[in-house]
């Protein structure tokens, strides 16, 4: 967040001097363009009303200086001319010879060529002056001082005439001069104030993009941080982290290392890269040979600089790679492996650093769940799935099969004498028996078929999409693998009944399937144990009915009986496994003769839930 804070700042702050300096620029250049219009119009103004003023008057000044000398030299009485004369020299000349040095005071300042203009008008006006003299008044004829005075105004109209055109258009110049320069000033501050603008905008559209890309790995961060809540395993989450990686830092290859529940592999729980090294480097990995998992720090190896310890997992890759260790509380569960051409910049590693630490106690906790769930459902002596879990797994294979309509077989297996065993050789040995019983299951069946505990010496196999031909031949087969289980340091010979029924050959529900299943296997027991029996529908029918009539007739016995003579104290007849006299509860009441003779002594009765009146195990 520092690191965004200060790209924002930055950005704000370069944003905001460059709109300064806009401002400050364009209001410069305004002022100066004002002082230059202002300081223009004066002068045009000024040449404007002066220079006609000027020129004016001296025409009129001129015009009668004229008409004076012309009248006096035409008059014929003295005393006119006198007061004639006398007007031109007193008041008229010296107005023109006044107003003639304003003109040229005025025009000083012009080019050249305007300047000898105004040379050739004086001494035009001097010729004229000259002709207006008393001695050329009045020493020649009247009539030939006129013709001659005539003669030389003329050229001095005519260029008074062409100076005020001149003044005119000197003006008028003037005048589209100063439009202009206002244009000029006018389109220079409108240019200067989109050049602002635009450099305004492109400077805010680099500071918001700069700001976006320092917030997307923020934005990122969230996304996965949220996304890695939902996740539903830990293989999921692996797959998750193994993704936000590589989608937020470019041309990267991560893996995910895991160490297994024993501590003593180190595997990848992630897809590595088609033709990755790590396939040959990981075979037979333990997790101290990843030195992030040893030191429990990242480690980066560079081809370009090898480090002064090399870590035997990762050497092999090429380019750069940064291994960062999945720690939780103090413990490292795995790592995980980026590798990529060039190495990581300080901000990116920042950012795997934070993936990482995100995802590292997800990822315990995923995994403490799934052990826990593991455990919940497994039978802690043989590793097999519990009685809830092959409960469970009954209703969801039923299901499947009979959605799909394809054959499914229950093998019921109950472990023949297993009492004596325990009464004889102590629970120790019987729980090796039960033990082994698990791996021998484990290793006879098919990866797609079922295994579980349902309680005591029983167990349950359930056989997706097999017939019931090859259902016996199956049984048979782990009958068989049973009857071969030998005990270190003991002589205990282990054997088991087996009971097998199909679906839909035999029942067309579940329960009815589980009913045939132990029917068989109780006909197992009773046909002389160690054996396969197959389920059929009447046998079982006959079974329930005499499973009712021992029930009833248990029911009606006299509330307490008399122990046997023959036996000492304390114990009863045969006991239930048909092995010698087993010791007899307090409460023990003696059950009358069955009605239904046969080579078991006694039935135990089961009610388990489904199969009400059904006897489960005889003389086991």
């Amino acid at each position: 967040m520092r690191t965004l804070a200060r790209a924002a700042t930055s950005s704000l702050v370069a944003l905001c001097l460059a709109l300064a300096f806009a401002v400050v620029a364009v209001a410069a250049i305004g002022i100066l363009s004002t002082l230059s219009a202002t300081n223009l119009g004066n002068t045009i103004a000024g040449d404007d009303l002066t220079t006609p003023t000027v020129t004016g008057q001296l025409a009129r000044s001129i015009d009668a200086a004229y008409a004076t000398g012309e009248q006096a030299a035409l008059a014929t009485q003295p005393a006119q001319r006198s007061r004639l004369l006398s007007s031109l020299y007193t008041s008229l000349l010296p107005a023109v010879d006044a107003e003639l040095f304003s003109l040229e005071q005025l025009h000083a300042g012009d080019p050249p060529g305007e300047r000898a203009g105004i040379e050739l008008f004086v001494q035009q006006w001097t010729a004229v002056r000259d002709l207006l003299s008393p001695d050329d008044l009045t020493a020649q004829p009247a009539g030939a001082v006129a013709a001659r005075l005539t003669a030389a105004y003329q050229p001095v109209s005519a260029h008074l005439d062409q100076l005020f055109l001149k003044e005119l258009d000197g003006g008028r110049a003037d005048r589209a001069q100063a439009s202009a320069s206002a244009v000029r000033v006018t389109g220079l501050l409108i240019g200067v104030a989109v050049l602002g603008i635009a450099v305004g905008v492109l400077l805010l559209r680099l500071g918001i993009g700069r700001i976006r890309r320092n917030l997307a790995p923020s934005q990122d961060q969230a996304e996965f941080a949220d996304t890695l809540q939902i996740a539903s395993d830990e293989d999921e989450a692996h797959r998750l982290l193994q993704r936000h990686l590589e989608r937020t830092l470019p041309a990267t290859s991560a893996v995910v290392l895991n160490r297994n529940n024993s501590a003593d592999r180190l595997e990848a729980v992630t897809p590595l890269p088609s033709g990755s090294p790590l396939a040959g480097t990981l075979r037979g990995a333990e997790p101290r040979s990843c030195l992030a998992v040893r030191s429990g720090r990242t480690h980066h190896q560079d081809a370009a600089w090898p480090g002064l310890l090399s870590c035997p997992v990762c050497t092999a890759v090429p380019g750069a790679s940064s291994c960062v260790p999945l720690t939780v509380g103090g413990e490292v569960i795995g790592s995980v492996l980026l590798c990529r051409p060039a190495p990581y910049a300080e901000a990116e590693e920042q950012r795997i650093r934070e993936s990482v630490g995100q995802a590292a106690p997800v990822l315990a906790n995923l995994r403490n769940l799934a052990v826990a769930e593991i455990r919940a459902a497994t039978d802690g002596l043989t590793g097999l799935p519990n009685q809830r879990a092959v409960a469970d797994a009954l209703k969801r294979t039923f299901a499947q099969a009979s959605t799909v309509k394809a054959p499914l077989a229950l093998l019921l297996i109950d472990l023949d004498h297993f009492k004596q065993i325990n009464d004889q050789r102590g629970h120790p040995v019987g729980d090796q028996v039960l033990a082994s019983v698990g791996a021998t299951l484990r290793s006879v069946l098919r990866t797609r078929d079922f295994a579980g505990r349902k309680g005591g010496e029983e167990f349950a196999v359930l056989l997706p999409d097999t017939e019931i031909d090859a259902a016996l031949e199956i049984a048979e087969r782990v009958r068989v693998a049973i009857a071969e289980i030998s005990l270190p340091g003991t002589d205990v010979s282990v054997t088991a009944s087996i009971g097998v029924a199909g679906f839909p050959k035999h029942a067309s529900t579940l329960d009815r399937l589980e009913r045939l299943s132990d029917a068989a296997l109780y006909l197992a027991k009773r046909q002389g144990r160690n054996r396969v029996e197959l389920a059929e529908p009447a046998s079982a029918d006959a079974l329930a009915a005499d499973a009712l009539a021992a029930d009833t007739l248990a029911a009606d016995a006299p509330a307490a009986g008399a122990l046997a003579a023959d036996p000492p104290a304390g114990l009863t007849g045969p006991s239930a496994n048909g092995a010698g006299a087993a010791a007899a509860p307090s409460d023990a009441r003696a059950l009358p003769a069955s009605p239904h003779p046969g080579p078991y002594p006694r039935l135990r009765m089961s009610h388990r839930s489904g199969k009400v009146g059904l006897p489960s195990v005889v003389s086991r």
